[in-house]
């Protein structure tokens, strides 16, 4: 019995390894033909392909039900149903290509015309689907003037003229309402995601008023108040009349209790700057700088960030004054450089609040203009550090490596107690504008 099972479990294990090895072709096509789709939609057309293969069997059904005497012919036919068939690569090209073909080879072999019927039917129609009415227009009035020219000028029995009118006529006209209702499907397309995209921006505005309300109010409030205590222990008045020795406490229980209260201040303003950030992220839609042609999405989302910015340093204490300027023009920032200015922009208003004195003075200027961003920031620091890193990663070293690669710079000083920053971030021109000035002197 347990052979007996060994053996089915072998058995079960090869049909297994078959399966698979046979469903490795298979999804090598499947995976094939999807990325075929994806970059050449033109090869994968069903409803073109189809014309073209019932076209090229109504062509062969004529061949075979009336053959021509000429084999030349026959040759000539052939040479039409190749260029049917490139057709469906090169659809405006060949057809017209066909178009001259069919007009062409009665005058040089006789009988050339005699199965060209079925193709200019299908190229008129591929034409009024592939360009516009007006092309349209023209072929029907062109295959009026031709029609009638052979039968009342040349005497040719080529039919009733008046039938093959009305049958391009039809085949101009459903190529142009097939064009047309492909056009309405992409419009009607654009405007369902128009609106799903505006739905979701307005949730995540939603998401990021509600974190604004549960959670800034009352870390800025305890920020507010550590720093209020920060200032008494170093030398400062409290509110309640005490002098800088909080209440007779010596000088070392003083120097440890204003680390405890400086290290939770700091937890507090890097909590504050995380849900910041992610209430920026939030807000933020950097997508619309795609076609930005004047720079007024780059000027919108930096002045967005300074006024979130300007709001959260006065809830902390701060009298903050910024200003953004435009000198000439905003510039078309690609999305790449959008972020880096905007996101320098809020890491400056975050220094702000970690760094500088409380209830202090802080100016901040943006000029914007056609070939660059320059930021400005002065504040009186609390502290003598003159590189202000932050943990993850993107404090000023981190931007100023960031500007360096895009052939801008950043500068900060301290110097007597005040601190400066200045940002410079050259945006390519486009070719369409003429050559500004470039680098400022340093």
């Amino acid at each position: 019995m347990r052979a007996e099972s060994v053996e089915s479990t072998k058995s079960a294990e090869s049909a297994e390894s078959a399966k698979r090895a046979e469903s490795k072709p298979i999804s090598a096509f499947r995976a094939w033909r999807g990325h075929m789709r994806a970059d050449h939609p033109k090869l994968w057309h069903p409803i073109r392909m189809a014309i073209a293969v019932i076209t090229i069997w109504w062509i062969l059904f004529c061949m075979a039900l009336a053959p021509a005497d000429n084999p030349v012919v026959n040759v000539w036919t052939v040479i039409e149903i190749a260029v049917l068939l490139l057709s469906t690569f090169f659809p405006k090209s060949m057809s017209l290509l066909f178009l001259v073909m069919a007009e062409s080879g009665p005058w040089l072999i006789s009988g050339a015309d005699a199965n060209s019927l079925p193709g200019i039917l299908y190229a008129f129609g591929m034409l009024s689907y592939e360009t516009n009415n007006l092309v349209a227009v023209l072929l029907l009035a062109y295959s009026v003037a031709d029609q009638l020219f052979c039968h009342l000028v040349l005497k040719l029995n080529n039919g009733n003229p008046v039938s093959i009118i009305a049958m391009i006529g039809l085949i101009l006209m459903l190529g142009c309402a097939l064009r047309w209702n492909e056009t309405m499907a992409a419009s009607r397309t654009e405007a369902e995601q128009a609106k799903t995209r505006l739905r979701e921006m307005e949730s995540r505005s939603h998401i990021a008023e509600a974190i604004h309300d549960a959670v800034t109010g009352d870390l800025s409030a305890a920020a507010f108040v550590a720093q209020r205590r920060i200032d008494a222990l170093s030398g400062g008045s409290d509110d309640d009349g005490s002098d800088g020795a909080a209440g007779g406490k010596d000088t070392a229980d003083r120097r440890d209790e204003l680390d405890k209260w400086t290290q939770v201040n700091d937890y507090i303003l890097s909590a504050l700057t995380n849900v910041h950030r992610v209430i920026d992220e939030l807000d933020m839609d950097v997508t619309v700088l795609e076609e930005d042609a004047d720079g007024k999405a780059f000027s919108d989302l930096l002045k967005a960030t300074m006024a979130g910015g300007d709001r959260r340093l006065r809830a902390l204490g701060f009298d903050t004054t910024s200003i953004l300027h435009v000198a000439g023009g905003a510039p078309s920032a690609s999305p790449s450089l959008a972020g880096i200015a905007n996101d320098l922009l809020r890491e400056t208003y975050a220094n702000i609040a970690r760094h500088a004195q409380s209830g202090s003075k802080a100016d901040l200027s943006v000029i914007l203009k056609p070939n660059a961003v320059e930021i400005t920031q002065i504040n009186q620091a609390r502290t003598t550090e003159t590189d202000r890193t932050q943990s993850g990663g993107h404090g000023l070293a981190y931007f100023s490596k960031q500007l360096e690669s895009h052939g801008g710079k950043l500068e900060t000083t301290l110097r007597d107690g005040e601190w400066t920053l200045f940002a410079y971030l050259p945006i390519p021109v486009p070719e369409t504008l003429p050559p500004l000035a470039g680098h400022p002197e340093s």
